[in-house]
């Protein structure tokens, strides 16, 4: 990586030259994209940008998923194949659903009871000390209005939020208050009522 341009544009260089690439991801990843480190790259059919970083090598072996669109693809494909034991029973009906100010990733359905649930997922990439995965690493209004609709949501509905946890080396999972106060404050609530 040589430099970030924009919240969602980087130079990177490879042997051939300098690439504009386009970063899907709108957390900041001060831990992960800085200049001199190195990213994994996709083709991007010709556009502003003709690659997308997809993730952040953290070892030989081991990267950081920092593409959203994948992650949802992966947790899809999971609840999909019947992976996911929480979800027995329930499928996915819907994407990107609007439900008032938000929109929400996915809408869940029981047919043996026709509930009707709500899944916001979230992006943790962000590693903090003790190999604690984190979200957020800056604030995020978004993520703070989705908390108050899945709080709403919760009033009548089975509603998630699920935070992927991207890093490797996590362990364990934690809401950042170094990332955005309120959101951790607003998601503490939605806890306690029944998100």
């Amino acid at each position: 990586m040589v430099r970030r341009v924009s919240r969602f544009s980087v130079i990177v260089r490879n042997d051939e030259g300098e690439y504009l690439a386009h970063l899907t991801n709108s957390g900041r990843l001060l831990d992960l994209i800085f200049p001199g480190s190195s990213c994994l790259c996709v083709s991007k059919r010709p556009a502003k940008t003709t690659l997308k970083i997809v993730g952040v090598p953290v070892s030989k072996e081991w990267a950081v998923l920092i593409d959203p669109h994948e992650q949802t693809r992966c947790f899809v494909n999971a609840a999909d194949a019947g992976a996911i034991q929480w979800l027995d029973g329930w499928r996915i009906t819907g994407t990107e659903v609007n439900c008032g100010e938000s929109r929400i990733d996915y809408k869940i359905n029981r047919y043996e009871d026709n509930s009707i649930g709500f899944i916001e997922t979230k992006s943790a990439a962000m590693l903090l000390s003790g190999n604690v995965g984190a979200f957020p690493d800056c604030p995020t209004i978004r993520g703070r209005k989705h908390v108050k609709t899945m709080l709403r949501l919760a009033n009548k509905h089975r509603s998630i939020i699920l935070f992927l946890v991207q890093h490797p080396d996590a362990e364990s999972f934690s809401p950042s208050i170094q990332g955005d106060k309120q959101f951790v404050a607003d998601l503490a609530d939605a806890v306690d009522d029944g998100v």
